[in-house]
């Protein structure tokens, strides 16, 4: 069967599952960090909540300051390499978990892991140079599921191994599941143009951008462009808004439980249904982005998301949570594939591993900020507040993309055509 497929979805396919097993081995026992430090010795509540934060940003802010040097390795050595980068030293660093002794030390690994990892990224990156332009709605969204079910078996499979073999075990565990799908990408993943043809990457690479062989160079001020800009403003916003709250649902469940006894386990369940969810919507909602407005579509999602993520933090219970959490989760994982798709087609094939590095560098800042915020919410009025704190975002989220795309109201694919006679692309 894979042999008879096109490349570019053969690539598609075997991406999507490395990319499930990617995300289980980070989040094998990621999400349960607030326990770990906990066993770590950091239990007064303040400090708890504190470090909780402070370590969920750690690799946002090394992540977005190597993103663009990430994303031009990409286009001069190969979009493949760099998949095998993140993985490879992922699974290192997550063996090196289990060896800490201390918060500090977990907080160091995690700046380092931002600097060499960003297997989403990486992946996101080669999908969009090698998908055909009229799939890349449909690409981007079914490779944004693969996300969302790895998220979802990590902790559901993670919380149950971390309370039967400890979370030092479960991290070693998680490093070897990395290590499994850099084998697979190293045996089945092919470069490709966004023709489908095999890449020519260095000399490609320098003919495109130097004499181009007929074609412009892409100067990156052309990153300032109206329509990159707005895209990555709501893109920012967005990752602020789904990473808000996330540090802190562990938390959330020991507070409302009154013990931490089980709550590994019930993170693990919660965690896997809202991943399941928000895969869902990676192969349903996101496909509208390939036969209606992509602009409609975005401020919808938006303001649907607030709205079932207004009664979060009020409903005391974790059965009236998980509801709510998975429905905004299902509306708020429609937007970032759209987003993506439109920047893939105002991207040129020879720069898009420098335009998706600098857009996962805006999404990493926004990804640093986020939890920071969440740890300040949570330490000044408390850890429900952090879940209204998000749909507020959301709210914002949706008020941006209303007063952007009337600003600004072309379609990316109205700029692209436009903007082709003046050499964006």
């Amino acid at each position: 069967m894979m042999s008879i497929m096109p490349q570019w979805k053969r690539n598609l396919i075997v991406l999507w599952i490395t990319q499930v097993l990617s995300l289980m081995g980070f989040n094998f026992v990621l999400p349960f960090l607030p326990y770990y430090i906990q066993e770590l010795g950091v239990r007064e509540a303040e400090s708890l909540r504190m470090w909780t934060g402070i370590i969920a940003s750690a690799p946002a802010l090394s992540f977005a300051v190597v993103s663009p040097f990430w994303g031009m390795a990409a286009d001069r050595l190969g979009k493949k390499l760099m998949i095998l980068r993140a993985m490879i030293t992922g699974g290192i660093i997550m063996m090196l978990y289990a060896f800490c002794s201390t918060v500090q030390a977990v907080a160091i690994l995690r700046v380092i892991q931002g600097c060499f990892t960003g297997t989403i990224a990486a992946s996101t990156t080669m999908v969009a140079a090698g998908t055909p332009r009229n799939k890349l709605s449909y690409a981007l969204g079914f490779l944004s599921s693969s996300n969302y079910i790895g998220t979802s078996l990590g902790p559901l499979v993670g919380g149950v191994f971390a309370e039967s073999f400890g979370f030092r075990t479960t991290f070693i565990v998680g490093g070897v599941i990395l290590f499994i799908g850099a084998i697979i990408v190293i045996v089945y993943v092919e470069e490709l143009n966004e023709e489908g043809e095999p890449e020519v990457l260095q000399p490609q690479y320098k003919e495109a951008t130097a004499k181009g062989n007929g074609a412009e160079p892409f100067p990156l001020r052309n990153l300032l462009h109206r329509s990159f800009l707005t895209l990555f403003i709501l893109l920012f916003i967005l990752r602020i808004a789904r990473n808000i709250a996330n540090p802190f649902i562990a938390l959330y469940i020991q507070d409302i439980r009154g013990t931490m006894e089980g709550a590994p386990s019930l993170m693990g369940i919660i965690s896997a249904g809202s991943g399941l969810i928000t895969a869902l919507a990676g192969v349903t909602l996101v496909r509208l982005g390939d036969s209606r407005p992509r602009e409609r579509l975005l401020k919808n999602l938006f303001l649907i998301s607030a709205l079932t993520a207004l009664p979060m933090g009020f409903t005391g219970s974790v059965i009236g949570f998980s509801v709510f959490f998975l429905v905004s989760s299902y509306f708020m994982g429609g937007i970032e594939p759209i987003i993506q798709s439109s920047m893939s087609i105002i991207s040129p094939q020879n720069r898009k591993g420098i335009v998706f590095g600098v857009q996962t560098t805006i999404g990493a800042l926004g990804w640093f900020v986020a939890p920071l915020l969440g740890s300040y919410v949570s330490i000044q009025f408390g850890i429900h507040e952090v879940f209204l704190a998000l749909s507020i975002v959301l709210f914002l989220s949706w008020g941006a993309s209303e007063y952007l795309f009337r600003r600004f109201p072309q379609s990316a694919e109205e700029a692209l055509s436009q903007e082709g006679k003046n050499h964006i692309h």
